[in-house]
């Protein structure tokens, strides 16, 4: 059910246009079906994302992913958090003149599709304070899934995908599930900056690159470091494959501690800006690690995954676009707990997926993609 989503298949095209997307790397990588969706029907026109950052937070922002990429051509930034809800407010109000300036034709809304429901009518509210008459893609919010004891969570569509239907709804031309547009342009800059990195580590004697993200900024995701020596040493044994710890700053002693067990390898975490690890990643054969935006980046860069969830939400909705992943999850009595960090289980969930059955995902995927060189 649409708030107010007037149909644009006709009349005046809207050629300045505010999308609203918040979150980090995994938030706006899933949203880019959509955003390219907005460039494909409005191929002349100016489009600003609005998007958040958390203040105190080491989070990646919407901007640092799509600037220079050509999807996007400006950015209106605002903070979240931090200071005293007087100081908020005046963030906000402050925002609202900026937006008023703007002028905006349109507004559509890729807001997450959980979000709550006085926050979507919030929203509304604040758009048409902002000026802006046409409001594409508002939504009330979904249904919360009620929970049946001894009945796992239903699949739910991805997020990129759920994303399109309320622009479907309005009249925008969207792809069929499923098949969306996952490109992120990168730029020459960010093999530049791949090559420069290699120049000054030791040759991978032309094996072949896997992509290995062993981190989360979040506890619950994490499976455990050990598991993922155990199974890269045995993808070693068997492919001879390069390993490429990828992710952020936070993820460099763990990325070190596994490269020593394997002997070989590149520490891209910490090394490598965003689109500089996209460009490595486009180097690999396979994306190894868990629920992370690595795992969306590598789906940028047609990388097939081998993702390992926890249980800590439904199924489905964040699994890595598109065919030809494997996916790990285990169906438990405590699914969709949306713990950060579960202590009373001890992460059962996802300390129950084990090397065997990952390791033999990997093989398959190894076994079927071709060599990147």
């Amino acid at each position: 059910m649409s708030l107010d989503s007037p149909c644009v298949s006709g009349g005046e095209r809207p050629q300045r246009i505010l999308v609203f997307r918040i979150g980090s790397l995994g938030d706006s990588l899933v949203a880019l079906p959509s955003l390219w969706a907005i460039r494909d029907n409005f191929p002349g026109a100016k489009v600003t994302l609005l998007c958040d950052r958390q203040v105190g937070k080491n989070f990646v922002v919407a901007a640092d992913v799509f600037k220079g990429s050509g999807i996007i051509d400006d950015f209106v930034i605002y903070p979240v958090g931090g200071g005293s809800r007087l100081k908020q407010a005046a963030r906000m109000l402050f925002l609202l003149c900026r937006l008023r300036y703007r002028r905006f034709d349109a507004m559509i809304y890729l807001a997450p599709v959980k979000r709550e429901p006085r926050r979507v009518r919030r929203d509304y509210r604040f758009f048409r304070l902002a000026g802006i008459k046409k409001l594409i893609g508002m939504r009330t919010a979904e249904t919360p899934e009620p929970r049946i004891p001894g009945r796992p969570l239903r699949l739910l569509p991805r997020e990129a995908d759920t994303l399109l239907a309320p622009l479907a709804a309005a009249g925008l031309r969207v792809p069929p599930q499923g098949e969306g547009r996952m490109e992120l342009p990168l730029g020459a800059a960010a093999d530049q900056e791949v090559d420069k990195w290699l120049a000054e580590l030791p040759p991978s004697q032309d094996r072949s690159w896997i992509a290995i993200a062993p981190g989360s900024k979040m506890p619950a995701k994490i499976w455990p470091a050990e598991r993922f020596a155990q199974v890269v040493t045995q993808l070693i044994e068997q492919f001879d494959v390069w390993p490429i710890v990828v992710g952020g700053p936070e993820d460099r002693e763990v990325g070190e501690n596994l490269l020593r067990a394997w002997g070989r390898g590149y520490l891209a975490a910490g090394n490598l800006g965003l689109s500089a690890t996209a460009a490595a990643m486009a180097r690999c054969r396979i994306y190894l690690g868990n629920d992370t935006g690595a795992m969306h980046l590598a789906v940028t860069a047609k990388l097939p995954c081998v993702a390992i969830f926890s249980s800590r939400t439904s199924p489905g909705r964040w699994y890595p676009y598109g065919d030809n992943h494997r996916v790990f999850r285990t169906a438990i009595d405590c699914e969709g707990c949306e713990l950060t960090t579960c202590i009373e289980r001890k992460m059962e969930c996802i300390y129950r997926i084990g090397v065997d059955e990952v390791l033999q995902g990997c093989a398959e995927l190894l076994r079927s993609s071709p060599r990147r060189d």
